[in-house]
């Protein structure tokens, strides 16, 4: 379990100056919430921040206890400068949580309707090609979250099916 660095406090606050002399592994240290400088970053709202983080080698893949990605935290909080920064970075969109839910069901759920917007703009205008490769390759990243997280989706879950029929409704009616 990792500590709090001056990296996390730094991410939380937009201070870009400590954050350009850190480190890949310093940028992808988890403190005891496994949040990560990038992952507080995102959720803070504070899109240089983050690129800064991006630009150190920064993981998109890491979540916190809960399978969020940095991409989920912009969204659900509608930091629509961070949505676009990790879309930028090449993000997969399709990532879910441990309830089953992508940035653009998150961003729906907090009634974030612009970032939503952005996320459907940004969506489609993948080739399906693009739209296949990332959705398979999300839901790999999910298996590895259910074997990773398992108690914490069981719990979670208690509304696991609902869940999984709303993340079906949704990409239906996309």
């Amino acid at each position: 379990m990792g500590t709090t660095t001056r990296f996390h406090r730094a991410a939380s606050a937009g201070n870009v100056l400590p954050l350009k002399e850190a480190t890949r592994w310093e940028v992808n240290t988890p403190d005891e919430n496994l949040l990560t400088p990038v992952l507080l970053a995102a959720a803070n709202g504070k899109a240089h921040a983050l690129s800064v983080l991006l630009k150190r080698g920064a993981d998109l893949s890491k979540t916190d206890r809960l399978g969020c990605t940095a991409l989920h935290l912009a969204a659900s909080a509608g930091h629509r400068e961070c949505v676009e920064c990790l879309l930028r970075a090449g993000v997969n969109v399709y990532e879910m949580n441990t309830a089953g839910r992508t940035a653009l069901d998150v961003a729906r759920l907090a009634r974030a309707f612009e970032v939503a917007e952005q996320l459907e703009r940004f969506q489609a205008g993948l080739s399906t090609a693009r739209t296949e490769q990332l959705r398979k390759r999300a839901a790999k990243q999910y298996e590895k979250l259910k074997q990773r997280y398992g108690t914490v989706i069981a719990l979670n879950l208690g509304d696991s099916f609902k869940a999984l029929e709303e993340h079906t409704a949704l990409e239906e009616s996309v």
